[in-house]
């Protein structure tokens, strides 16, 4: 009898360590992402630098750009555009849009400025790739410089800016023709802007042409950062 009594709390014990056993392996497999047949699977996320405040690696698979630490975010979807303009830096369809988030220019005429990224599978061919004008232009319109590398190709079209109600924009419009896979990029540098003309005099700092031209430079700065997988660098026209 002695026995069979200290055999039942002992009983007990097991149990409830089973049980506990038993609900942490549940609580973990419940815990990871499930894909449409009922298997954990895991969503992919841009490489990043484990170093806080430094810059950031972002890739989709083919491309790797380096995001500054410092003066750009990062937006993949419009509604995450922080900055907000009359002229935003990135037009509606992008896969990337790095803005400038600096305020060196603050309380003058400048408004936005930012670096598109969209893919561009309609233009399936090279010479689709790197000719086609960009939108809103007609045949007339020519790549300005072209380029050619073993596993690649690229283009620039010159001013594409455009115009309305006190604002303006600048910029260049590349394009990318990755020979692995036949894919075709485009890249924007776009520079917004109020017309300095149309205010009171006294009223606000002018963001001049020479300010305009740092900060294409530092858009094109973010652009050679642009490596294919296996680590080459684009260079564009």
């Amino acid at each position: 009898m002695t026995t069979q009594k200290n055999a039942a709390p002992l009983m007990i014990v097991v149990l409830i360590i089973l049980i506990g056993a038993i609900f942490a392996v549940w609580k973990l497999s419940s815990s990871q992402p499930q894909s449409s047949d009922g298997t954990a699977s895991s969503t992919p996320t841009p490489t990043a630098s484990s170093t806080p405040g430094s810059d950031q690696t972002i890739s989709d698979g083919t491309l790797t750009f380096i995001q500054p630490s410092k003066n750009f975010g990062l937006a993949v979807d419009p509604t995450q555009i922080l900055v907000k303009s009359y002229i935003p830096p990135c037009s509606q369809d992008f896969l990337y849009c790095f803005y400038y988030t600096g305020n060196e220019y603050a309380s003058s005429t400048f408004e936005s400025a930012g670096v598109r990224v969209e893919k561009r599978p309609d233009l399936a061919t090279e010479r689709l790739c790197l000719n086609t004008p960009p939108t809103g232009f007609d045949a007339s319109m020519k790549p300005t410089s072209t380029k050619s590398e073993n596993n690649y190709s690229s283009s620039v079209f010159g001013n594409v800016g455009d115009a309305a109600a006190g604002h303006y924009s600048s910029g260049s419009l590349y394009r990318l023709f990755v020979r692995t896979g036949a894919k075709c990029y485009e890249f924007e540098t776009r520079v917004g802007q109020s017309r300095y003309e149309n205010y009171p005099a006294g009223t606000i700092k002018e963001f001049t042409t020479a300010d305009a031209a740092a900060l294409q430079t530092k858009l094109k700065d973010l652009l050679s950062t642009v490596s294919l997988p296996s680590g080459e660098k684009v260079l564009f026209p």
